[in-house]
């Protein structure tokens, strides 16, 4: 026998040969195995980019939604009653015993909330002055000024009427087309509120208020428009977070479900025509009244005066849905393998969440009536 032959059967009788054998078998298994393990990596980390890209996008879109009627709803009270309550001039009184309501320590402010033109934050409706509520709060309670008497003043009940605003405290306020007072006209009759000291450089500040919250409300709608256009946000943020898709097609499945509920519309409530009052007692031989001062806001080449805003009914029917819920679902495609194994077409493989934008109400209608910037997003699976 050759000696290479014999030293090859004396080496397969050996031990280490029932080993090597087995090992030898099983060495393209185990190549298999560390194949799969890799396609099975890449498929995984497909999905998790994808999934992370569809929640960034969701909550980065649904957000501008969000912030934007957050700033309405502080526009729509909150912010204007705080800037009115700076005006804290004291008005003298004409007659020491003819005050109003009982009260002598009026301010300017009181001209413009006991005529409803401004609303207050709870509890106090009677006089509005309220300190801010609380943080934990879910119900900030901004209402105009409330009275259970409002025929029993002096002015008569029609002229008492003009100051109650509960036909704008409504989700659809009809527009308004009569001339709005602004000033309490009981208090000017029975205070000094003199054209040159106080009353016009009271209407100055109201106007100037309520104007510059109308420009911020035009300039918040314009951006938030700009924002949702095309839900370019969603399809921008999707884009960054993958790097298998173009940029013009990128997320078209799940961007074009969200689009129709980015759009909230909401409506400016304006008035043209206005009414003020300046105080007659304060001239030669005077004995009290209020002098009228009509005013017409496009006769002096601006726009309405904005009072607040809210949400039309196609904007309140998907405020409802959002609090449900809005499913997103996207389809990617899965990276090449060394099986040439079309995954993408054969298990159709996709990402999904579910994108909640809500506020401490359950019709989550927190724009107007009763204004509370408190909408937040959340994501769930």
């Amino acid at each position: 026998m050759h000696p290479l032959t014999y030293r090859a059967l004396r080496t397969l009788r050996s031990r280490r040969a029932q080993l090597l054998l087995p090992a030898v078998l099983l060495l393209p298994l185990f190549v298999l195995v560390i194949y799969l393990l890799v396609e099975v990596t890449k498929v995984s980390i497909a999905k998790v980019r994808h999934q992370f890209a569809l929640d960034n996008a969701a909550y980065s879109q649904m957000t501008t939604v969000s912030v934007f009627l957050n700033a309405v709803g502080l526009l729509n009270g909150p912010l204007p009653y705080r800037v009115m309550r700076t005006y804290d001039e004291p008005l003298k009184l004409v007659d020491q015993q003819n005050t109003y309501r009982g009260r002598d320590n009026l301010t300017v402010f009181d001209l413009f909330f006991q005529a409803g033109a401004v609303p207050t934050v709870a509890p106090d409706y009677e006089w509005g002055s309220n300190p801010p509520p609380k943080s934990a709060s879910t119900d900030w309670g901004v209402h105009y000024v409330k009275r259970g008497d409002w025929a029993t003043g002096p002015d008569g009940e029609d002229e008492a009427k003009s100051y109650d605003r509960k036909d704008w405290e409504k989700e659809n306020p009809a527009a308004i087309t009569e001339r709005v007072v602004l000033m309490n006209r009981e208090i000017v009759r029975k205070h000094y509120v003199s054209a040159k000291q106080v009353g016009l450089p009271a209407m100055k500040a109201y106007l100037n208020t309520y104007v510059q919250v109308g420009d911020t409300f035009n300039l918040q709608k314009d951006l938030y428009q700009k924002l949702i256009k095309n839900a370019g946000i969603f399809r921008e943020g999707y884009y960054l977070n993958v790097d298998d898709c173009k940029k013009g097609e990128c997320a078209r499945q799940s961007a074009s479900h969200l689009a129709p509920y980015l759009s909230i519309p909401t409506k400016r409530q304006e008035a043209d025509e206005l009414m003020m009052f300046v105080s007659a007692s304060d001239m030669a031989g005077g004995t009290g009244g209020a002098i009228e001062i009509p005013l017409q806001m496009t006769e002096m080449g601006a726009e309405p005066l904005f009072l607040f805003a809210y949400v039309d009914g196609a904007g309140r029917a998907r405020l409802r849905q959002l609090k449900r819920g809005v499913t997103l679902k996207q389809n990617f495609p899965l990276p090449k393998n060394h099986f040439n194994i079309n995954l993408t077409s054969k298990y159709k493989p996709y990402v999904r969440n579910k994108v909640i934008m809500s506020c401490p109400r359950t019709s989550n209608n927190c724009v107007w009536p009763n204004p509370l910037p408190k909408y937040n997003v959340t994501l769930r699976p």
